[in-house]
């Protein structure tokens, strides 16, 4: 039972921590040379406004226009996916957007990056909790 645990911890791991390392490194050489400007979100409501993924989860995709300084306009688009139907974004919010002064239609929401690192650190929690469950039944001598 442990060894079923152990395995089930770790693969939650690489699925909540493979998708967050390309997110991280993409906002990392985004910050290298950025900038930050304030964007507007708009909900694409779509003909439902969200959509259904399980019986207690939602997805929806805010945009967020942003402004550069020389008062060009770009949009990026945010996955805002729950499992309740608590949002991070709601239309008409202002949030901060990091974009590359070079090419400024690369770009990220600021909030997003602590979103990041925290699926960085709750894979590297989930791993950890699978080492010891594995270690654990090692120590006990349990039967794989």
């Amino acid at each position: 039972m442990f060894y079923a645990f152990s395995a089930l911890l770790f693969v939650l791991s690489l699925v909540t921590g493979i998708p967050a390392i390309p997110q991280l490194l993409r906002m990392r050489r985004i910050k290298q040379d950025s900038a930050i400007t304030t964007g507007m979100v708009t909900l694409d409501a779509g003909p439902i406004g969200w959509l259904m993924t399980s019986f207690l989860g939602s997805v929806s995709h805010p945009q967020i226009f942003y402004r550069t300084p020389n008062e060009k306009e770009f949009t990026i688009e945010v996955i805002d996916a729950s499992a309740f139907k608590f949002r991070r974004y709601n239309s008409g919010d202002s949030v901060e957007v990091v974009y590359d002064k070079n090419a400024p239609w690369l770009a990220y929401v600021k909030k997003e990056w602590d979103n990041v690192l925290r699926d960085l650190w709750l894979a590297g929690g989930e791993l950890l909790a699978a080492i010891i469950l594995w270690n654990i039944g090692l120590a006990l001598k349990l039967p794989i």
